[in-house]
């Protein structure tokens, strides 16, 4: 309960301007979120089959597939953050992405994490000399109330192969 009512007083204090981040973050390359994911986390490149042959920085810039993966996350956050005033609207959205993510093989719920910094960052860069100490503060608690809900998801998703499989 006091998580669902942090997260309604999270919607009320965000969700303006996250909104209008969003939309700037959007204008810029979307590759940009995921080429600084890359190039932080190496190691992810391979649980991509359309993209994981590109090794280099120029290659995935000019990959039209990263491209359309990287619009497809900002999408999520987008719709993730628009869906802040309506909680239920909120966690279902994020819990569906989660539990789609537990089929990808090799992906590890802790992978979740490694794009909270690549979207900080790019957050930072988009709003310029409108990224404030408070701005920044709300950002963080924000992609983390949306990273902490992705985990739910894939946790769910989780459990429910667990109990599905037939014991011995």
């Amino acid at each position: 309960m006091i998580r669902r009512v942090h997260k309604e007083n999270l919607q009320l204090a965000a969700c303006h301007e996250m909104s209008a981040a969003a939309n700037a973050i959007r204008a810029c390359p979307h590759s940009l979120l995921l080429l600084s994911l890359f190039e932080e986390h190496k190691e992810l490149l391979s649980l991509f089959t359309k993209f994981h042959q590109l090794t280099t920085r120029d290659e995935q810039a000019n990959s039209e597939e990263l491209a359309e993966h990287a619009s497809s996350v900002m999408s999520t956050l987008d719709e993730s953050i628009r869906s802040l005033d309506n909680v239920d609207t909120f966690l279902l959205y994020l819990h569906q992405v989660g539990q789609s993510h537990y089929k990808i093989e090799g992906f590890q719920k802790e992978y979740f994490w490694k794009i909270r910094n690549p979207f900080l960052e790019a957050v930072k860069m988009t709003l310029g000399d409108r990224y404030t100490e408070n701005i920044e503060n709300i950002y963080k608690v924000s992609i983390n109330l949306v990273i902490e809900t992705l985990v739910e998801g894939y946790e769910k998703a989780q459990q429910q192969q667990r109990q599905a499989a037939p014991s011995s």
